[in-house]
């Protein structure tokens, strides 16, 4: 052996004591062994050591990727669950909106009145058809990720389209309710008619000409009342009308002219809704006795009042 490795030979087989002293009377004990030996444990216990962590680590990740999917698969049941919930209540907005076009495409109360309720209705979903296709296939019945995410996405759809159903709805409405308020509508006073619209002899000067009103007759102070919504328009004197009360509706080039009155109630620009007295009867201007006469007229051509009259809402 050379003379360098000796001093380290001899190093390396020293023996090392442990001596383990008690507390008391017991006898002290000692230990002896080899460096070769001490290093063999050191070795053997650093081995370990990392073999006990790695072992460790993937059972920590075993663990946790399965809390992981257990709660991953706690949330999916939930959003399933809610989503649910939101079709159903989707569902039912989708009931009310047909059965509101329903309704607005009957028009008259007594129609919707009488109409049917909506047959029963419905089906599954896209993501229950799914489903079932995997469970047919063999594979898991329970939604995943994809899924929910893939009926969130037609969920959402839906509901835009919900939306602008409604908004169409909302203005089918409106121009319900302005055709309602703004087109006249009803007798403006309670009597009889004496001179229907149409031709007719003129009972002053006796020469034949078209009559653009109805004349509707009754004792002179009879209130008047407008048949429609509106704004008046002219509230004074005119030729032949004598005092005259004509009135814009706002809607569909509509106006109303109410003739021959004892006295005006109302004056230019203000606002009137129907029912409103607006004038008394009377006899001024070409009449032979007291009477209103009453027109009816759209974007300035004169109509047949008869076919706006009802029985009346005064």
């Amino acid at each position: 052996m050379s003379p360098v490795r000796r001093p380290f030979w001899k190093e390396f087989n020293r023996r090392l004591t442990i001596m383990i002293v008690p507390h008391g009377t017991a006898r002290p004990r000692q230990v002896t062994f080899s460096v070769p030996f001490a290093l063999f444990l050191f070795a053997f216990w650093t081995g370990f050591t990392v073999w006990s962590a790695v072992i460790v680590s993937q059972k920590f990740d075993y663990w946790r990727a399965k809390a992981d999917s257990h709660l991953m698969k706690i949330k999916v049941d939930y959003f399933s669950t809610q989503l649910k919930r939101s079709q159903e209540m989707l569902d039912e907005v989708r009931k009310m909106d047909r059965q509101l076009r329903t309704l607005l495409s009957l028009g008259s109360r007594e129609a919707i009145i009488q109409s049917s309720d909506e047959p029963p209705a419905g089906g599954p979903t896209a993501m229950d058809s799914a489903l079932l296709g995997r469970a047919l296939d063999g594979g898991p019945a329970t939604p995943t990720l994809m899924d929910i995410s893939m009926e969130v996405r037609l969920f959402r759809d839906e509901i835009r389209s919900r939306i602008a159903s409604f908004r169409d709805i909302s203005g089918k409405i409106d121009q319900e309710r302005r055709a309602f308020r703004y087109t006249p509508r009803g007798w403006p006073v309670n009597g009889y008619v004496t001179s229907p619209f149409g031709y007719r002899i003129n009972p002053l000067s006796g020469i034949p000409e078209i009559h653009e009103g109805m004349d509707i007759a009754g004792p002179s102070g009879l209130p008047i009342r407008a048949t429609a919504d509106g704004v008046v328009l002219f509230a004074g004197w005119a030729s032949g009308y004598g005092k005259v009360v004509v009135i814009d509706h706002l809607y569909e080039g509509y106006t109303t002219r109410f003739g021959h009155n004892r006295q005006l109630l109302v004056r230019r620009g203000e606002r009137v809704r129907r029912g409103q007295v607006v004038s008394l009867m009377g006899d001024t201007g070409s009449t032979t006795g007291p009477h209103s006469h009453y027109e009816v007229r759209q974007k300035g051509r004169a109509l047949n009042p008869r076919g706006f009259l009802g029985p009346g809402d005064f």
